[in-house]
C-alpha cells in the first residue's frame, strides 16, 4: 500500500478524523473501546512479569481483532515547527516509514496550536504476527514511542498508549461484544478512560 492508497482508505473510512491516534476516541465514541494493559488500571510496568502481562493482553486482543498474518499499517507521527521530509532517527529504528501527509495543526486547531505547527504522519505496511511487535509495544507502554495499527481488511484501529489500548472497530455492536468479553480489562470509570 502506498501513501495515496493509504490516504484514500483513511479518508473513506475515517473521514471525520486526522491520522492521530489519541483523537479517535472523541471522534468515534460509539465505536471506541479502551482496554487497560495491567490489572487495576495500573499505568506502568515495574517488573518483567508486568511487562509480560501487557504483552500477553495486547497480543491476544490485537490477534483477535486483526488476525494472524493479516496486513496492517503501522502509523506514527512527528510534531514539527517547520515543513520537513526528514524522518526522525527514533522512527527509522522501527523500519522504513514513508510520509502519508502533513497536518497543519495551526490551521486545523487554531485555538490549540501556534502558527507554523505541523504533524507529519508516517506509515509502514507490515503483517501482524503474534509477538512480532513486542519491542514496539513495550516502548509504547513505557511512553517512549507512539504508533497505531490500522487494519484495512478488518476496518479497525488499535492505538496502544502507556497504560492500555484505544480500539476503534467498525460497528457499535462489535464494540459492545468486546466490552462484554474483556470487561475485566476495562476501566471502572463511567467514561471508559
Amino acid at each position: 500500500m502506498n501513501s495515496i492508497e493509504f490516504n484514500k482508505y483513511w479518508d473513506l473510512n475515517y473521514p471525520e478524523s486526522n491520522q492521530i491516534g489519541h483523537e479517535l476516541k472523541s471522534v468515534y465514541p460509539k465505536r471506541w473501546l479502551r482496554i487497560h494493559s495491567l490489572p487495576e488500571s495500573k499505568r506502568y510496568a515495574e517488573s518483567e512479569d508486568e511487562y509480560q502481562i501487557i504483552l500477553n493482553r495486547q497480543n491476544k486482543l490485537i490477534s483477535e481483532l486483526i488476525g494472524e498474518n493479516t496486513e496492517i499499517i503501522i502509523v506514527s507521527g512527528q510534531y514539527e515547527t517547520k515543513l520537513t521530509d526528514k524522518i526522525s532517527t527514533e522512527l527509522s529504528e522501527y523500519g522504513e516509514f514513508k510520509k502519508s501527509r502533513t497536518i497543519e495543526l495551526h490551521k486545523t486547531y487554531p485555538e490549540e496550536y501556534e502558527d507554523d505547527f505541523f504533524y507529519d504522519v508516517y506509515f509502514k505496511p507490515d503483517t501482524w504476527i503474534i509477538n512480532s511487535q513486542n519491542r514496539l509495544l513495550k516502548n509504547i507502554a513505557d511512553d517512549e514511542f507512539r504508533a497505531m495499527f490500522v487494519c484495512p481488511k478488518r476496518n479497525c484501529i488499535v492505538s496502544p498508549y502507556d497504560g492500555g489500548m484505544d480500539i476503534i472497530v467498525d460497528t457499535q455492536e462489535k464494540r459492545d461484544k468486546l466490552k462484554t468479553k474483556y470487561k475485566d480489562w476495562l476501566s471502572e470509570r463511567e467514561d471508559g478512560m
